[in-house]
């Protein structure tokens, strides 16, 4: 098992690994943290005062070390899971693509900053396929033409 700082911490001296158990529910697919989480609901812990995600700790204990700048993503999209048969490290970009493979990124009316609805993208994509200025569009949907201008070049990428 590899050695991380700070497996020892608190007046208890209670390992990291014991600590770790402590709070993880093995289920037949993931080991669900039921300690504490971050704001989208990844597990954490604090080990020597720092705040570490208990995805990259399960990783770190059960696999090895994370090379600088790498992310330990999911296979199973569940946030909570710490089980390493589960996680593979990964690029920001890596991360970014399996996020958009797996239909989660947010797109259209899924990104918080959306003003129109998955019909009115639709409607969108139609009136200026049919020849409509993006302006004309953009001004019928309370929208700058710029806004429709990135919307159209992100569907087309995607449609590529």
């Amino acid at each position: 098992m590899p050695t991380l700082a700070g497996q020892v911490t608190g007046t208890a001296s209670i390992p990291v690994s014991v600590r770790f158990w402590s709070k993880v529910e093995r289920t037949d697919t993931c080991w669900v943290w039921r300690g504490a989480k971050s704001g989208p609901g990844y597990g954490a812990m604090r080990i020597s005062g720092r705040r570490v995600g208990t995805h990259r700790l399960s990783y770190e204990l059960f696999v090895g070390p994370i090379p600088a700048g790498m992310h330990v993503c999911h296979t199973c999209d569940n946030p909570p899971c710490c089980n390493p048969a589960h996680l593979f490290l990964g690029s920001a970009a890596d991360n970014q693509h399996d996020k958009a493979r797996k239909g989660r990124a947010a797109a259209r009316s899924r990104n918080g900053a959306a003003k129109l609805t998955d019909a009115q993208f639709d409607e969108v994509i139609e009136r200026v396929a049919a020849g409509e200025r993006q302006s004309h569009v953009a001004r019928d949907f309370g929208v700058t033409p710029q806004a429709v201008c990135q919307f159209l070049k992100r569907h087309r990428e995607k449609a590529a």
